[in-house]
């Protein structure tokens, strides 16, 4: 048995912890694709407005005159609610810093939510692996060094972050078509290809180091203090 069979066989044990660790790795990749995506509408709506020197959003001259007569009613509410005197301009300003700043948030929301997600990786290898160290000195008996031990191991963190990855993107993808489709049409368009490969590359690397500690504590455990667990 090679230790890339190993792995995967590994992962059908334990089915209820590295499901749920699984899923959790998915909602993190979830919540981190909407969030990325609406920065990332919200940075395409400013580019395309250019810059604010006139009028954020106004597209064509058929909803010019709607849109200035909606900007400049909400100026003066502003104006008269809080007893200031600002401008069309100032206010256009004003908004585009208050949206790059939204994306900012957004960002470091979905790296926290991806970063939450992935680190029940090192709880969910500490016990699957904890349960199998006698299984582990029976693997040194047969002939398993160290190093493909520790392999093995890493190998299965990674493929935990890389299943949840997968079915994340794929649920993310999913989230993001129905919120393209009733509320914003061009939010799907402007999603590069980058995003979803970036997001699978970097879910499973963060899960391979997190399994490393993990995986190389289980390898270095002497074969007669293995075989004498109870478990």
């Amino acid at each position: 048995m090679g230790i890339y069979t190993l792995s995967l066989k590994n992962l059908r044990r334990n089915r209820l912890r590295n499901l749920s660790t699984v899923l959790r790795i998915s909602l993190g990749v979830i919540i981190l694709l909407i969030l990325v995506s609406s920065g990332l509408g919200i940075s395409s709506f400013l580019e395309k407005s250019g810059p604010s020197s006139g009028k954020i959003g106004v597209q064509s001259s058929t909803t010019a005159d709607n849109q200035s007569n909606l900007v400049s009613s909400a100026v003066n509410y502003i104006n008269s609610f809080l007893g200031s005197s600002i401008t069309e301009n100032q206010f256009f300003s004003r908004l585009e810093g208050l949206l790059v700043n939204l994306v900012y948030l957004l960002d470091g929301l979905a790296s926290v939510a991806l970063l939450i997600g992935v680190l029940g990786i090192m709880n969910t290898m500490g016990f699957n692996l904890s349960e199998r160290r006698r299984e582990i000195g029976l693997l040194k008996c047969m002939g398993f060094t160290k190093r493909e031990i520790f392999i093995s191991c890493t190998l299965e963190s990674g493929l935990l972050g890389f299943i949840g990855s997968i079915v994340g993107v794929i649920m993310g993808t999913l989230g993001i078509w129905l919120i393209s489709v009733f509320f914003a049409p061009d939010l799907f368009n402007v999603l590069p290809l980058w995003l979803f490969v970036g997001t699978i590359a970097i879910t499973t690397l963060l899960s391979l180091i997190l399994g490393l500690y993990p995986a190389w504590f289980t390898s270095q455990i002497r074969v007669e203090e293995a075989l004498l667990c109870d478990y």
